[in-house]
């Protein structure tokens, strides 16, 4: 299974020490430029590691907690895959919550030292400076031989556009650190089937640990890779077939020891689910006017009509910009002949064509016949994908035809007379970045935890075994009350909380955001929305007397400064019975006596 490179320097110039300096110190540039981006992109909250991302506080919250439990995990010995300090009694399997333990564990020791949101900043920081270096040094060793091409492939793999959205609290799908690196084992995996199909098992499960989301994409790039090599140059792949076989078997058997007992976790293991919301899987598609389109942020200002043609602020995958859509196109027809020209255009359509999902839409409006999205959602997996997502892997493709196009551009031994031309292309290709380049992550101050939690007076109204609830049981308070949690080190178990589980309206165990409301929660989620009393009888009472007892909830706590907190005050008297009691700058109902 062998995918050639393009061009590479001359091997007599590679022994010169002169040029050697000049390579090597392409190499210094990159890893500083790399790393100065990814430290300037995340400044404010290495200001603030206590800041909320503004566009995403939920999955900053979700991924905080995720790292508190790790840290919890290794120093009360309790399990990595599933946690009960969340959504009591029920729990939540983390193996089916993206728990980035790859991430997560070997950074434990910070956690335990600065806290959740330090490590959180850490990881997001690492992920935006590791990500491009490893594309770059993978394009200029295997794919190009002038490292200043790769340079400027691997900074748009490693900050176009859908990137840096996912750098608002999706660190996980930020960190694609190994992506490159695993195509290429998979790619030179023939010439030491043993050895290379060893490590790749390893570099496997561990992606498995960081995201599965981004292996899954990475298996189709290699599936269309070999069906491209194979249709074009099959002489490629039929050389050295049984070695690579031989070799994916190695790597099969050093994936399946290492992670068949946490997949049984996610699939069949305790609050696992079967597919994704319906919501997510057939509605968060991209628009295809969003591809042409620029980003609805960048360094330069706003673009309100792409921010009308994205699903959210952190689903922007696409807005690659009509500019660099054109050029690309125009260099990859003239070097179509080249091998990897051709895997990435195939790459790059297959994906643009399932991120569109089920319906494709233009400018908002559905256009032809049911994509093949339609079909593939029916199948495993793709069932657990938001299509929207598939957009991601459009992003390296393209980075393949930018160092690929850059590289013959500058290529001295062309012909001299079309040298101003190819300076032309190479400055058009540039300058059609130029309009992608992001802004650093906008944080917002985030809400201050009680002196009731931080002071640990809690401890005194939860029995051991119980829980604490936070009155306001919306969206926003399983949030807020799961980031105190984290930041308390998982001190005290929750009622609640935002996660993915089965829903238990559902006869196929598809999942769900969030804890189930009950009548209860329910009534305490009206009067934290709208401000309102509702109305709460006998038949109420005693349902939040049987919920209370469900949650193993010790105490029911409402912060000062809470919205419509007097409306949750009212509320929870009403069916608890009395008023709460002031304790520091918190009311409080106990529960478990």
């Amino acid at each position: 299974m062998v995918v050639t490179a393009t061009t590479h320097a001359d091997p007599h110039l590679e022994a010169q020490p002169s040029h050697v300096r000049r390579l090597l110190s392409v190499d210094v540039v990159a890893v500083i430029l790399f790393l100065a981006a990814g430290v300037w992109f995340t400044a404010a909250l290495w200001r603030d590691p206590s800041a909320t991302i503004t566009a995403n506080r939920e999955d900053q919250a979700f991924f905080e907690w995720l790292l508190a439990h790790a840290a919890h995990a290794v120093t009360h010995g309790q399990s990595l895959l599933f946690a009960s300090e969340l959504n009591t009694p029920a729990g939540v399997n983390l193996m089916a919550n993206t728990s980035i333990l790859g991430l997560a564990l070997p950074l434990a020791p910070v956690t335990l030292l600065g806290g959740p949101a330090v490590t959180f900043t850490l990881i997001l920081t690492l992920a935006l400076v590791g990500t491009p270096i490893a594309w770059y040094f993978v394009f200029s060793r295997q794919l190009v031989g002038n490292r200043w091409a790769a340079l400027a492939a691997a900074a748009f793999c490693g900050y176009a556009p859908g990137i840096m959205a996912q750098a608002q609290a999706h660190p996980n799908l930020v960190a694609q650190f190994l992506v490159p690196v695993i195509f290429w084992c998979v790619v030179r995996l023939h010439l030491a089937p043993v050895r290379r199909g060893l490590i790749l098992g390893l570099l496997v499960a561990y992606q498995f640990f960081i995201n599965e989301e981004v292996l899954f994409l990475l298996a189709q790039a290699l599936a269309i890779t070999v069906l491209v090599t194979l249709a074009g140059t099959p002489r490629l792949i039929l050389a050295s077939w049984r070695r690579s076989l031989g070799g994916l078997a190695v790597t099969a058997a050093v994936a399946v020891v290492l992670l068949a007992y946490p997949m049984y976790v996610q699939f069949a293991g305790p609050q696992s689910y079967h597919g994704i919301p319906a919501i997510v899987s057939r509605s968060f598609s991209l628009d295809a006017l969003s591809y042409v389109s620029f980003p609805p942020v960048t360094a330069f200002g706003e673009n309100p009509g792409g921010a009308k043609l994205a699903i959210n602020a952190t689903e922007t995958n696409s807005f690659f910009g009509w500019p660099l859509l054109v050029v690309l196109g125009l260099l990859a027809l003239w070097q179509i002949r080249t091998l990897a020209i051709r895997v990435a255009l195939a790459i790059a359509v297959w994906f643009t064509v399932l991120s569109f999902g089920a319906y494709p839409k233009l400018d908002g409006h559905r256009i032809g016949p049911p994509g093949p999205w339609h079909e593939l959602i029916k199948l495993p997996l793709f069932d657990s994908v938001v299509p929207a997502r598939m957009g991601l892997a459009v992003i390296p493709a393209l980075g393949v035809i930018i160092a690929v196009s850059l590289d013959r551009l500058l290529r001295r031994r062309e012909r001299r007379w079309t040298w101003p031309v190819r300076v032309a292309a190479a400055a058009a290709v540039l300058f059609a970045l130029v309009p992608l380049a992001p802004r650093p992550l906008a944080v917002s101050s985030s809400t201050p935890m009680p002196r009731f939690l931080a002071d640990g007076a809690w401890r005194a109204y939860t029995p051991p075994g119980t829980s604490l609830m936070y009155a306001d049981p919306s969206w926003v308070g399983d949030v807020v009350a799961m980031r105190w949690a984290a930041t308390s080190g998982l001190d005290f178990a929750l009622a609640r909380g935002y996660f993915l589980g089965p829903d238990p309206r559902s006869a196929d165990r598809i999942a769900m955001f969030s804890t189930p409301h009950t009548t209860t929660s329910a009534r305490m989620r009206t009067a934290a929305k709208t401000g309102q009393v509702p109305r709460i009888g006998s038949l109420e009472v005693a349902g939040a007397a049987n919920d209370f007892d469900y949650w193993k909830v010790g105490a029911i706590f409402l912060p000062d400064g809470t919205p419509n907190a007097a409306a949750l005050a009212e509320t929870i008297r009403l069916l608890v019975g009395r008023p709460g009691e002031r304790v520091d700058d918190v009311l409080v109902w106990r529960i478990a006596s």
